[in-house]
């Protein structure tokens, strides 16, 4: 009984619904398993008979300390609730006879002083332990305050008066919104647009045009003024070419600090509260002109060119290049700027105190990390890694400056990964919101077995909470710089992950669950003072739970058109999610020349990943699929066609595909860069590591040739048309 009560505080679960719709049962020792990778200390992991520790007395003291103990305490050290509804929870014992005071002051400066009379308090819940039972009371604040106290995290002080002997506690209390930012998606028709539809006498209903946006990884971008690696200079000029084009927005790869040249992967990196300095461009960096001369010679130049060509991203030449390049850059900049103390140094100085203690961990991390390089001592400064952050975050800022200059409703739409590198400096240097015994993943299921084991380490959920969730609010934070969206990786995070345990004798695994309310709810506040919309990755397994709660949360969900499938084919368009993003394809899936080509399935028989009747069997339902979708062209009258559909020009079904995916009724559509220029090979093949280099592809167009491609500008011109669906009529 006690083990069972204590599973269920740590959030470990016992059942869930598989993605055909099976109820499935975690067995005992999965989630004892899991418990027991909770419950260890890191430098336990390996220990023999891990199992043990859970025996009865440390049950009984982590029952108290999850169940009893905050009932102990007559206020938590962090509170939240909803702005327009305000209250504040304490716990009494019912013997409390007295004044409670609450002192609240606001992130704004205000003052806000509270008096009540325990008699006047209403009981809403209690609990007894040791023979005393405590009381749990909900002071609403609105009722004796007329000033709205507004959103923020505010400090709380509450002063319990009995007996003439005053205690006090502290806590810092969260007022939330109910909703994330959605910006001009929700909003009614603005009185310009009003007044020029009134004169003509033509008039809309209040639905605005759909918008929609490029999406693409950066480094795959290949430019002539590139160090071999796309970057904000590359950034800036597809966010100009793309709003030429009717774009609203640019969706990115997470741009997250990486191990490099080791750990490439976007969506395993180093500290996802850090920018991958790779993306910085160097000739716009302030420095450089104090460099040129001798970055311009020949043997810079061969180094810096002969990476244009390769058709695969070669990160050990490019981060050697651009880092001793760096450098140069840091060098100068100390040498011209400190001693005079400048106003770039004091922009510099700024920007450290901004970030504060989460840079300065990154940097500190990067230091004892490369302290076996050598750089003219470069790399043992801490500043050297402070200073790529100002420049990359200065350009990046930039990048969205730009596109909102030119016209985007949103701009840049960030990605935030799911989890971090268990080395990295990320989880390093926050291990307490870690579980060092873990690493998350998805659950078995026919495509996969033996279930997908990602590498990342996971967030205690007690310890996020014990510890005011401090981590979490960092890393919301800091993704939603510099963008107007932020694409949430695996969002069915915030209410459960998958743990795997390190230690293969703690079983197969199990599901963990989050507080799914309060991260919601600092999502949004976040959201709301960043002005930036959120969209959740909820592909795969979502359990139903969630789904709901992310649509009142106003959190955009994330369609792929490979996977919006119905009875008889392909989801027509009408009945597109209206707040959603609809992506025709993504990084994990092939391109859309290569799955009507089946070239795809091609290349995982030539990798060995299917065998010979497996590729005629995908091939055989392939055919099948594209036959359902010629036949919704042309239901919809986008193509008219008979005959065999293999004889079509693929830029014709390009067309139509574009057409009808972004004739949808999601809020928001995208494309992706490489679909755009038909690229065959993939950026990723899920479950892949030895047998193909995954996130190394480079486009084979340049950016130059693509910017000035009327094919190209064609086919976005048919995605800006599709877009405009206000229905008109006349008054």
């Amino acid at each position: 009984m006690g083990l069972e009560k204590l599973l269920y505080l740590q959030g470990v679960g016992a059942e869930f619904i598989d993605c055909f719709g099976n109820h499935v049962h975690i067995s005992p020792n999965d989630r004892k398993g899991i418990l027991t990778s909770m419950c260890l200390a890191a430098h336990q992991s390996d220990v023999d008979g891990a199992l043990s520790v859970l025996n009865d007395k440390f049950i009984e003291q982590r029952i108290h300390e999850l169940d009893v103990a905050p009932w102990l305490k007559p206020i938590g050290a962090f509170q939240w609730t909803y702005v327009d509804e305000p209250y504040v929870e304490l716990c009494l014992t019912e013997h409390f006879v007295g004044y409670i005071r609450l002192h609240l002051f606001s992130e704004q400066n205000e003052s806000f002083r509270f008096q009540i009379h325990s008699s006047q308090l209403t009981a809403i819940g209690d609990y007894k332990t040791n023979d005393c039972l405590y009381i749990k009371y909900h002071f609403l604040l609105n009722e004796h305050q007329n000033n709205a106290i507004g959103l923020g995290y505010h400090q709380l002080t509450c002063s319990l008066d009995s007996d003439n002997h005053v205690t006090e506690y502290l806590c810092q209390l969260m007022l939330a919104p109910r909703q994330a930012y959605s910006g001009s998606l929700s909003e009614p028709l603005s009185s310009v647009r009003y007044h020029q539809q009134a004169t003509t006498g033509n008039f809309s209903l209040s639905k605005k045009a759909n918008l929609w946006g490029i999406s693409t990884q950066l480094y795959s971008i290949k430019s002539e003024s590139q160090w071999g690696v796309g970057d904000f200079n590359d950034l800036q000029k597809l966010i100009v070419f793309s709003a030429e084009q009717g774009a609203d927005f640019i969706l990115l790869n997470p741009l997250h600090a990486l191990d490099l040249p080791s750990h490439i992967s976007p969506y395993s990196p180093d500290d996802r509260r850090r920018l991958n300095p790779l993306y910085i461009h160097i000739e716009s960096v302030k420095e450089y002109d104090s460099v040129k001369h001798v970055l311009s010679t020949p043997d810079w130049q061969m180094n810096k060119h002969k990476l244009f060509d390769n058709s695969l991203l070669d990160y050990a030449e490019v981060y050697a290049l651009k880092q001793r390049v760096f450098c140069l850059l840091f060098d100068t900049f100390i040498e011209e700027n400190q001693s005079a103390l400048t106003d770039r140094f004091q922009a510099f100085s700024d920007f450290k105190k901004q970030h504060e203690q989460a840079l300065q961990q990154y940097a500190d991390w990067q230091v004892g990390h490369h302290k076996e390089d050598s750089c003219q001592g470069t790399f043992s400064n801490p500043d050297f890694w402070c200073y790529l952050q100002f420049v990359a975050t200065s350009q990046l800022s930039l990048c969205q400056l730009t596109a909102k200059s030119v016209g985007m409703s949103i701009g840049l739409i960030r990605d935030m990964a799911v989890g971090a590198s268990p080395t990295g400096s990320e989880v390093q240097q926050n291990a307490d919101y870690f579980c060092a015994n873990a690493n998350i993943g998805a659950p078995p299921d026919p495509f996969a077995p033996q279930g997908q084991n990602w590498g990342l380490a996971p967030m205690d959920p007690i310890k996020l909470q014990q510890l005011n969730f401090l981590h979490f609010k960092d890393l919301i934070r800091s993704n939603m710089q510099s963008c107007g969206g932020l694409r949430i990786d695996h969002v069915m995070g915030l209410l459960r992950l998958w743990w795997w345990p390190k230690n293969l004798s703690l079983g197969d695994g199990a599901y963990v669950y989050y507080p799914l309310d309060a991260l919601l709810a600092i999502l949004s506040l976040e959201s709301q003072r960043a002005q930036c919309i959120v969209i959740g990755e909820d592909l795969g397994i979502v359990p139903p739970e969630i789904v709901q709660n992310l649509s009142n949360a106003n959190i955009f969900s994330n369609e792929l058109f490979y996977f919006s499938k119905q009875n008889d084919g392909f989801t027509s368009p009408e009945h597109y999610k209206r707040q959603s993003l609809m992506m025709l394809a993504n990084h994990d899936v092939p391109t859309l020349s290569a799955w009507w080509h089946g070239n795809d399935i091609e290349l995982r028989q030539q990798l060995n990943l299917i065998n010979h009747q497996q590729q005629q069997e995908m091939l055989n339902e392939r055919d099948h699929e594209k036959h359902q979708l010629i036949h919704l062209f042309c239901q919809k009258g986008i193509l008219l066609f008979e005959g065999d559909i293999n004889r079509i020009e693929f830029d014709e079904v390009l067309r139509a595909w574009l057409q009808l995916s972004a004739s949808g009724n999601s809020s928001l559509y995208s494309v992706q860069l490489e679909d755009l220029i038909c690229e065959t090979m993939p950026v990723n093949i899920p479950g892949t590591w030895k047998e193909y280099p995954n996130w190394r592809r480079r486009l084979s167009m340049s950016l130059e040739h693509i910017t000035t491609s009327d094919a190209i500008k064609q086919r976005l011109s048919v995605i800006n048309h599709s877009r405009v669906t206000d229905a008109q009529f006349d008054q």
